[in-house]
């Protein structure tokens, strides 16, 4: 078996994006940036909450909220997702493609990443009941599965699941705390960067605008970065020829 080694997963992930950060970042710059930019210009305005609001107004308008930012998330959340698996398809494809073929590639598995996100979305609702443990677990056995998808074309949510499952079999929580502290940093420097673009100006003013592209930028560097993190796992953990492109 082998033994998940963090610091080196982290040293492939950097030296893959900076590798191939050319090609790659027009797709990022597609399907993550762009994503970004237009919830920013033209996603519901968050709800504030009036004057000496009783608890049952908040609770009220944070729903109401939920409900108008929810088709948008939902939107972002699958063009990320179709953006990771055109870039890993092009960094895992056993033999050079082009990004035409990723791109036509990653239509094909719209249905399979459909049914992977929810099956994925049901399994961590309930990991969360439990508390967040479980849910950090499943980080780390799950991790796998998109570069599944895209490196050996499995069409069969069940099957990339399952897959990903074995991949990570003796190294779940070294996976996992690896995925967990890169997705904390990640949102707390999203957070900082939100803090202070958020005092460049209110909705409609050329500083918002300054600011959604920062916003927008950042978000997308880090979608592309996780995107090579999770590579890195399945290039470590899988058993690959001397042919592939990791070697």
């Amino acid at each position: 078996m082998t033994k998940f080694d963090m610091g080196a997963a982290w040293d492939d992930a950097t030296t893959l994006v900076r590798a191939h950060l050319p090609l790659t970042g027009v797709l990022a710059g597609l399907f993550f940036f762009l994503p970004g930019m237009a919830m920013a210009l033209l996603g519901p305005v968050q709800l504030a909450p009036p004057d000496n609001a009783t608890p049952d107004q908040l609770m009220a308008m944070l729903m109401a909220d939920m409900r108008q930012q929810l088709p948008w998330l939902l939107a972002i959340t699958m063009a990320s997702t179709l953006g990771s698996i055109a870039i890993l398809r092009l960094w895992l494809a056993r033999a050079g493609i082009s990004v035409g073929e990723a791109l036509a590639f990653t239509v094909s598995v719209i249905p399979t990443m459909i049914a992977i996100f929810l099956v994925q979305s049901f399994l961590f609702g309930f990991a969360l009941l439990l508390f967040i443990v479980p849910a950090i677990y499943l980080l780390g056995r799950f991790a796998a599965v998109y570069p599944l998808v895209a490196d050996r074309d499995v069409r069969n949510p069940f099957t990339a699941l399952a897959g990903s499952w074995q991949l990570t079999s003796g190294n779940g929580w070294r996976v996992a705390f690896f995925v967990f502290l890169f997705l904390l940093v990640l949102i707390v420097i999203s957070l900082i960067v939100q803090s202070v673009t958020g005092i460049f100006g209110l909705r409609g003013s050329f500083g918002y605008l300054i600011g959604g592209v920062i916003n927008s930028a950042v978000a997308a560097g880090f979608a592309l970065l996780n995107t090579a993190v999770i590579a890195s796992v399945y290039r470590q953990l899988s058993v690959r020829g001397s042919g592939d492109i990791f070697q």
